[in-house]
């Protein structure tokens, strides 16, 4: 996987869907409800994109295949923090291109990335980064069931004024040492149900609140606050055991945030007809309290 030049961007639009982020918002009972997207053929793979970079304006998202160069799919106004549903895609390479969402049409990717998709294989393209050095990474997401009663969580470390973070829970469990800028940790099983999360650099240190629901798989993407400080923003990879990747939920969206289903078409949870999706999108708010002020660099 390497980037690629930039080119002209494919004018197409799908109807604006606007992807937002509420930086200290979280997810209650992660994974509470089984996903309602109907199930994917083996021979598939899934990719989603997450804008990581804090100064770098909302996006318009173009995933296009290389072979045939049609745009797969679309998303406007993806903003920073904002972590997309999964795809659904058949084998082969695709180019994710990322273009201002006030841009004119024609106007060159602010950057591109190639990405190969193998059946089964689910993947995060994320754009990292302070905009002067933007640049892409490509996680490999494992949704590998956990045990019963258990969860199973990482973290991405996408934060700008952290070169390195430790999330360990109250209770002494390490979620992640010295995770470095940029990189995602592999992910950690723990009992299913609520923790408190202490998040550290070398300067500063925050508390998070979340509850995980049995049989989750998540993702915790550590982010700068508009104070210099850190937010964590956990996304549901997978709901339950036996599911199919879920995509990103996104933070701030509420009952009208809008999900991908697994033929790409998109689906309001209030639509699904299952409470529990409900149950899925209640907030629970991550309360963070710096206890320094200072800002690693």
């Amino acid at each position: 996987m390497h980037p690629l030049a930039r080119s002209a961007r494919t004018p197409r639009r799908l109807p604006r869907m606007a992807i937002g982020l509420v930086a200290a918002a979280a997810l209650a009972a992660l994974g509470a409800a089984p996903a309602s997207a109907e199930e994917a053929a083996p021979s598939t793979g899934w990719v989603r994109v997450a804008h990581l970079s804090p100064d770098t304006k909302s996006v318009d998202v173009t995933l296009t295949a290389l072979a045939g160069g049609g745009a797969a799919f679309e998303l406007d106004d993806v903003a920073y923090g904002a972590v997309s549903p999964y795809w659904t895609l058949q084998p082969g390479t695709y180019v994710v291109s990322m273009v201002p969402s006030d841009a004119p049409d024609g106007t060159a990717p602010v950057i591109q990335q190639s990405v190969d998709v193998s059946a089964g294989t689910p993947l995060t393209v994320a754009a990292l980064g302070r905009n002067a050095v933007l640049s892409t990474t490509v996680f490999t997401d494992d949704l590998t069931p956990p045990a019963d009663g258990q969860a199973r969580v990482r973290v991405v470390q996408a934060s700008t004024t952290a070169s390195q973070v430790d999330v360990v829970t109250t209770t002494g469990a390490v979620i992640a040492s010295d995770a470095q800028q940029g990189t995602a940790t592999s992910y950690k099983n723990v009992p299913a149900g609520p923790w408190t999360l202490d998040v550290s650099t070398t300067s500063a240190t925050a508390k998070a609140d979340l509850d995980l629901a049995p049989g989750s798989v998540a993702s915790l993407f550590v982010l700068d606050d508009a104070s210099g400080g850190l937010v964590v923003s956990p996304v549901l990879d997978s709901a339950a055991v036996g599911d199919l990747p879920t995509g990103g939920i996104q933070t701030g969206g509420g009952a009208t945030a809008v999900h991908v289903s697994s033929t790409g078409s998109p689906v309001v949870p209030g639509l699904l007809g299952v409470g529990s999706v409900l149950a899925l999108l209640a907030a629970a708010v991550v309360v963070f309290a710096r206890r320094s002020a200072a800002r690693t660099h």
